[in-house]
């Protein structure tokens, strides 16, 4: 089976500088002729307002609330995927992370999850359409942390995924919580990683996804 590619490729790449540059330029000037067209469709008299005039106003909005649409459902569509793994995942006994102690970044499909009683940790996310990576790690699963700002890396001991972050506010608090763990002691029925990977055949099934095998 060929390795998953992880980075973007050609295309992606392509999408996103265009994706940015429409956001850094697109969006500001949208918006500003938006506004400009509504306050002068609004100064001008009742019997002026003609088909034309809320045409031009539509013509400037349009690019601005369709893309909003379209990520409100994709961010919708992602999050569900990742809400639905964690329904399948979560046990008490295993992996049951406080409130406080897992994110979920809707717009990419990102999550990660501690259970600081357990010592067990779930990292899901949405590489592209139809690819997740679901990763369960133990305490013996990785090597070191790193903090910037609100940035949380874990380095793996996984040759195919040598390093998982995720942005949170709590990434402070994630890092220190991780350091107290190193130098407890856990038990669980079953390796973590053992666990996800038994649910993976069900859980491609159900949300018609590949999850690639790690070790």
């Amino acid at each position: 089976m060929q390795p998953v590619q992880r980075l973007m490729n050609t295309k992606e790449g392509l999408f996103h500088i265009v994706k940015t540059l429409y956001l850094v330029l697109g969006v500001p000037f949208f918006l500003i002729t938006g506004l400009l067209s509504l306050v002068a469709l609004a100064g001008s008299s009742p019997g002026k307002q003609t088909s034309d005039s809320w045409s031009l106003v539509a013509m400037f909005w349009t690019p601005i609330i369709i893309p909003l649409i379209l990520f409100v459902m994709t961010s919708r569509t992602r999050g569900k995927l990742v809400k639905g793994i964690l329904r399948t995942l979560k046990s008490r006994e295993i992996f049951w992370p406080a409130e406080d102690c897992e994110f979920l970044i809707w717009n990419s499909g990102k999550y990660l999850g501690i259970d600081s009683q357990n010592g067990t940790i779930l990292y899901v996310n949405r590489i592209r359409k139809g690819q997740v990576d679901v990763v369960g790690l133990t305490m013996g699963d990785w090597t070191r942390r790193e903090l910037e700002g609100k940035k949380l890396r874990i380095y793996t001991k996984l040759p195919q995924l040598p390093c998982i972050e995720i942005s949170t506010p709590w990434a402070q608090r994630w890092y220190d919580m991780l350091g107290a763990m190193e130098y407890q002691r856990y038990t669980t029925p079953k390796p973590f990683g053992q666990y996800v990977s038994e649910h993976v055949e069900a859980l491609e099934r159900e949300h018609s996804i590949h999850i690639p095998k790690l070790a």
